[in-house]
Formats: C-alpha cells, sequence, structure tokens
C-alpha cells in the first residue's frame, strides 16, 4: 500500500463514514474499523452521556462549543417554581456544598465571574496601593486587573517555555521591599510546582493566590488546584469545561479568613451570620460588593458539575486522540505538543502546539481555518498590551514569554458530536 492509501484509509474513509452514520442516521450501535482510541470516540459514547449535545457542521469545526448536560433546564424549572432568584438560594447552597466536598475547602463563595472571585482574594489578602504582586505576562486581563483594582501593581514575570508556567527563578529576581504577593496561574489546567511556589512565598514572606481559572479537575500530586493558597479563584465561563454561561468561585481554604469573605460576598453586610442565627439582624460591616450570581446561573451550574466525571472522560479522549494523530508528525520535529509538567494532572481543557516560530505557527493556524478547523493563537501577553506599556513596559522586556505565547496555537476540544475526527483531519492538514 501506497502512501497515498495509507493517508485516505487513516483520515479520510473513516472522516466521510462518520459524516455517512451522521447523515443517514445508522443506529448508535454501528461502530467503524478504526484505530481503538477512534473506535471508542466515534460510538456516540458523548451523546450516550449528554443526550442535549447537538451535531456541529463537519466543515466548519468551532474552537469552542459550550458544554451542555440535559439537565439544566430541569434545575432552571425548578428556580421557577423555588420562587428565590436572586441568589444564595437553595441552587447556590447545593453547589458550594457540592465544591466544598470535592475540593476539600474550608469554605466555596459562588460569585458571578473568577475575575469577581480574584478581586475578592484581593481584598481579602489587604492588597492596596504601594503593593506589588508577582504573576505571568503570559495570562488572561484579569489576573492583573483583580489587583490593580484594589490599587495594587502587577508585577510581570516570565514563563517557562516548556509548560507555559511562571518561572519561579525570574520571579525571584523581581521581588523587593514592597512585594505582598504571587499569583500562580494554572494555564490550560497544568500546576506549576506548587511545594516549590508555597516554599517560595513563604522565603519572601508573601501571600500565594491561586488563579484557578482553568483548573477544576485539574491537581497538582493529586490535591485539587485552587486549594494550596488561602485563596483561589475558579472560572465558569462558557469557554470553561464546567460552566454557567459567566460565573465563578472564591475558595476559602483557610478557616480564619471564612467569616470575613462572607462579609465581602455579602456586599459588606453579615448577612450570612444572620441567617445562620449568629446575630439577630443583619448590617453594613466593611466595604464589600454584590459578588454573587442568580440562582438561575447557579441552577444551571449544578447540572454541570454532576455530568462533570463523564465531562472530563470524554475530554481526555479527546486529548489522547489528538495525541496519537500529531505525536508522529511531532516526532519529525514539525512542533511540540503542549503537556503538563510532571506531577500535575490536567482536566484536557485545552490542546495546544508549539511551532518553531511565531510567523510559523500564524502560518499553520491561517492553514487551518481556511480548510475549516478554527485554532486561535492565546493571550498577547501582559507586559506588551498597551495598558502593559501604560505600567512602564516595553514589549521586549519579557523575551521568552513573548516569543513562547507567539508560537503556540490551540486546537478545538469540546464535546459536541462531530468532534471526534477533528484530530485526524487536522493530521492530515498539517501532513
Amino acid at each position: 500500500m501506497d502512501a497515498n492509501s495509507i493517508l485516505v484509509y487513516t483520515f479520510l474513509v473513516p472522516y466521510f463514514l462518520c459524516r455517512c452514520k451522521t447523515f443517514l442516521s445508522l443506529d448508535d450501535s454501528v461502530q467503524f474499523r478504526l484505530p481503538i482510541s477512534w473506535s471508542i470516540l466515534v460510538s456516540d459514547n458523548a451523546n450516550a452521556h449528554f443526550p442535549s449535545l447537538g451535531a456541529i457542521d463537519m466543515d466548519r469545526i468551532p474552537f469552542n462549543v459550550p458544554f451542555i448536560s440535559g439537565q439544566e433546564r430541569a434545575y432552571i424549572d425548578e428556580v421557577f417554581s423555588n420562587g428565590h432568584f436572586a441568589g444564595n438560594g437553595p441552587f447556590t447552597k447545593r453547589v458550594q456544598e457540592w465544591l466544598e466536598a470535592h475540593l476539600g475547602a474550608s469554605r466555596v463563595l459562588l460569585t458571578h465571574s473568577c475575575t469577581a472571585g480574584l478581586e475578592m482574594a484581593a481584598m481579602l489578602n489587604g492588597l492596596g496601593p504601594g503593593d506589588e504582586v508577582l504573576m505571568p505576562s503570559f495570562t488572561f486581563v484579569t489576573t492583573a486587573s483583580s489587583i490593580m483594582r484594589v490599587g495594587a501593581k502587577p508585577v510581570f514575570c516570565e514563563i517557562d517555555p516548556e509548560t507555559m508556567l511562571i518561572d519561579l527563578e525570574d520571579a525571584m529576581t523581581r521581588v523587593n521591599d514592597r512585594t505582598r504577593a504571587i499569583v500562580p496561574v494554572h494555564y490550560a489546567g497544568f500546576s506549576p510546582d506548587m511545594d516549590a511556589v508555597l516554599s517560595f512565598a513563604a522565603n519572601h514572606d508573601i501571600v500565594v493566590i491561586e488563579d484557578a481559572a482553568q483548573g477544576l479537575g485539574s491537581s497538582w500530586r493529586g490535591r485539587p488546584l485552587g486549594t494550596f493558597a488561602p485563596l483561589g479563584a475558579i472560572s465558569f465561563h462558557e469557554t470553561k469545561n464546567i460552566h454557567c454561561g459567566l460565573g465563578g468561585c472564591l475558595v476559602v481554604n483557610d478557616p480564619s479568613l471564612v467569616n470575613q469573605a462572607e462579609i465581602v460576598w455579602e456586599r459588606g453586610t453579615n448577612r450570612s451570620a444572620f441567617f445562620k442565627g449568629f446575630v439577630d439582624k443583619y448590617s453594613w460591616q466593611e466595604v464589600g460588593s454584590s459578588f454573587y450570581p442568580s440562582e438561575f446561573q447557579a441552577a444551571f451550574l449544578l447540572a454541570q458539575l454532576e455530568a462533570m466525571q463523564g465531562n472530563l472522560e470524554f475530554r481526555h479522549r479527546i486529548w489522547e486522540a489528538y495525541e496519537e494523530a500529531l505525536t508522529p508528525l511531532e516526532q519529525l520535529g514539525h512542533f511540540r505538543i503542549l503537556r503538563s509538567p510532571s506531577g500535575s494532572s490536567p482536566n484536557a481543557h485545552m490542546f495546544a502546539i508549539l511551532l518553531p516560530t511565531p510567523e510559523e505557527a500564524d502560518k499553520v493556524r491561517i492553514h487551518l481555518n481556511q480548510n475549516g478547523i478554527q485554532a486561535v493563537i492565546h493571550y498577547v501577553p501582559l507586559h506588551a498590551s498597551d495598558m502593559g506599556q501604560k505600567l512602564g513596559y516595553a514589549p521586549n522586556d519579557l523575551p521568552i514569554t513573548v516569543n513562547s505565547s507567539g508560537r503556540l496555537l490551540r486546537l478545538p476540544l469540546h464535546l459536541a458530536d462531530g468532534i471526534e475526527l477533528t484530530p485526524m483531519r487536522v493530521a492530515n492538514l498539517l501532513a
């Protein structure tokens, strides 16, 4: 068999068979002769778990399709029946209890965004004007803006090009007498060496704030991300594995901070203490804000959390299918697959490759998009942004971050029916 025949049988035949299966509505039991990993994927396993997932246009694979478990509408109907809409009601409590049990946290407070959770963490740590906070430049904007909201200054650090996570050796060179905190960002659900991060913070007498926006379902040496620092934040934005459209939470791991966190969360009042029967009426205690979401979002999120195990299992299968399809090309030196560091157990939030140069990454991105695969290049480093320059940075101040971020290309990874064969299509296009 020649090389072209191998390509047809390996990539194109399964693709067209899958399309036939979709168009002809073949019985769910129909399976095609594929390599084992592909056979598992094409078996309608996703829809067996999540019957409400819709099919996508196989001619145009979007980068993201928000996950739907199938139970969301039923729980939202319960909100109408309960008559409690505003938030901090029955569904908020059920979600928080679920997360507390899953994470082993002292308290979890549901927020309307991960940004809100990070802002609460900055407030509860007493950060303010004159304080500096170490963080990677390669992160989403709210990692920095949440710090700036309380008047503190973000200090951007290099990343490790192997993991895309904060480089502690570089961070060490940026510590001074104004440094109050460090924010390790769990990019891609990967974790830096959290033992080293905690040791770094202890040695410099600074606090750790975990940005675990992408980290739910991931762990470091068996411990869930978001639970290493006194305070951590998780995102439930629709681009995340588990979501409620837009939402987040603050993870409180230090029991001494629980009461104050509840006050800040409750608009600066001791309303939570009132409902627990600790006070006969509640009143304004300190500066807070309206941080929690409505019951509708909480109900939606509970349906998602209850389906998380199946969600993660299927995402891992897609990730592994990408790895199987693309490793042969990686071994030829065309790119490097972004893999988690040793000790980190990720949640298959994303699959990404690193091309040799930013120019090649952009060429591959354009090529894939022109052929129906929506691939994206991720964050512009914060120090190189307009706001970063207002803070006194020049685009070339962190050359490793600039180069590595420009070479990174993210590929579609979601659970919509039809995504199963995307890894083979990508491999075909890259070959």
